[in-house]
């Protein structure tokens, strides 16, 4: 009973190892393309930044109340950021699913191994650093933005209306108050609210960049190496599950 139980855990683990091989031969093929497609996604979103100073000057009061470009590149490169982790637990999963089990002599591939998890997992702590932080601009911009000090301007209006009601005239009057709320006068505290979007936007320009140059390192490695990380000692190895048994 207990070796019936045992064999089917192994035929699942099999099954699992030939899905990840399959994962993983579709993420290399498809990983030109996406390198491709991050770097117009840079383009798009930091390509005409030549300077952080010249960025700033770009921002008017316009800008003020909602940074459009600043939200638009935070919020890319967040996703690009996930997409590229997505792709490194695919590849960590497969190197998993093919170490061997443990014997003497022969394990030069299972070095490999160790070290392709090495980098994947060095990518993926950064990366994910990038991912918690990206998510704070949103509160530092509300912080700064509560220290404006705005001008508050109410408006009272005075309206009569005069009807005929069988003959008679009857006069209405209603008062009606609108508070509007101008722009800060506060030149330092405006100036303040752009330098964190600066300050983020340099930020999501410099994740994006590692997102990058992660991945291409992570995927270069894994490309160079496959052959050692899908049977680290050999085809005749035991990297397979059925050769516990």
């Amino acid at each position: 009973k207990e070796r019936s139980k045992s064999i089917n855990i192994m035929s699942t683990l099999k099954n699992q190892q030939k899905q990840s091989k399959k994962a993983v031969k579709a993420l290399l093929e498809e990983s030109l393309a996406k390198l491709e497609k991050l770097e117009v996604t840079y383009k798009e979103y930091f390509g005409s930044i030549s300077s952080l100073s010249e960025a700033s000057k770009a921002f008017d009061s316009s800008y003020l109340d909602r940074n459009p470009l600043v939200l638009k590149a935070v919020g890319g490169t967040q996703d690009a950021i996930a997409s590229v982790l997505a792709d490194l637990y695919t590849l960590e999963t497969f190197i998993h699913l093919h170490v061997p089990k443990m014997e003497d002599g022969n394990n030069f591939g299972v070095t490999v191994q160790l070290a392709a998890l090495k980098v994947l997992s060095d990518t993926q702590e950064a990366l994910q650093k990038n991912m918690d932080e990206l998510p704070k601009y949103y509160a530092a911009r509300a912080d700064a933005l509560d220290k404006l000090n705005r001008k508050t301007e109410t408006k009272t209006t005075v309206v009569k209306v005069e009807t005929e009601d069988g003959g008679t005239k009857k006069t209405t009057t209603t008062e009606e108050t609108k508070s509007s709320e101008g722009l800060a006068v506060d030149f330092h505290r405006t100036q303040a609210v752009f330098a964190v979007d600066v300050t983020y936007l340099t930020l999501a320009q410099k994740a994006l960049r590692a997102t990058q140059a992660g991945y291409l390192a992570a995927i270069d490695f894994c490309s160079k190496n496959k052959e050692k990380l899908e049977s680290p000692k050999g085809t005749g190895g035991g990297s397979n599950y059925s050769s516990m048994y």
